[in-house]
């Protein structure tokens, strides 16, 4: 004959227990995706120049700042500089850190542009030099070929940092502006010649448009228009960076 087993009684509790267990787990991961989403990592920008970078006491920063928030795009600006030339900032609502160094030559920067990179590795890296190289007579080519050995230790510190490459605003002196007309030529070329996928080079014209004698305070430095002009044209370019990641 069949031996009969009796069958034991239905642990309610059991599943409870187990229904309890697996909310708690789907609850954990949930909570674990919006910890990711909230601590998504911002884009490390470092806003790399002379004083139209760092700014008196306000620059291009700013309206890119605010223009990139309004746009959803993370972005945190690094850099050894918090502040203007005048040791202050005209606001207080956006990120400050930049390499804004004030009366710096291409060739100053390129000195330092190994401890830059390794204190602040940027994933991308925006560059408006040689105004001061151009506006005291070096020589184009001299000029051209510092920038580019600050991109290369760039690249030396990152393989896949994204260089966004100034045409230099003009000045409001036309015999200087015509040398930075040639500069921003060999800007081009060179952007053109190093650009590549892992590592994008991309030119970005803030001479076409820019009127020395409106955008600017002083014939050099942009006042609050000239900043909002060159804040849209750096805007569009970063648009056009993530856009092709």
């Amino acid at each position: 004959m069949w031996g009969y087993r009796q069958r034991k009684p239905f642990d309610r509790s059991r599943l409870f227990l187990s229904a309890l267990a697996l909310t708690l787990l789907i609850a954990c991961v949930l909570e674990t995706i919006a910890t990711a989403v909230a601590e998504e990592v911002a884009i490390r920008v470092m806003p790399l120049g002379n004083s139209i970078t760092q700014g008196y006491s306000n620059s291009y920063r700013r309206p890119l700042w605010i223009a990139l928030q309004e746009a959803g795009i993370k972005v945190d600006f690094v850099g050894s500089m918090s502040h203007g030339y005048s040791g202050q900032d005209e606001y207080d609502d956006y990120d400050p850190d930049h390499e804004g160094h004030w009366g710096w030559f291409s060739d100053e920067a390129l000195g330092r542009i190994d401890e830059w990179a390794i204190g602040n590795d940027p994933d991308v890296v925006l560059i408006h030099l040689g105004t001061n190289d151009i506006g005291s007579g070096q020589q184009v080519a001299q000029t051209v070929h510092e920038i580019e050995q600050i991109i290369d230790r760039l690249r030396a510190h990152n393989s896949a940092v994204h260089i966004i490459l100034a045409a230099i605003i003009p000045v409001d002196h036309a015999p200087t502006s015509r040398r930075i007309a040639e500069f921003n030529q060999h800007l081009s070329n060179l952007a053109r010649d190093l650009n590549s996928t892992p590592s994008r080079v991309l030119l970005v014209d803030q001479f076409a448009g820019f009127d020395p004698a409106v955008d600017t305070y002083d014939g050099i430095h942009p006042n609050e228009q000239g900043n909002e002009k060159m804040a849209a044209k750096w805007f569009a370019a970063m648009k056009s960076l993530l856009t092709y990641e």
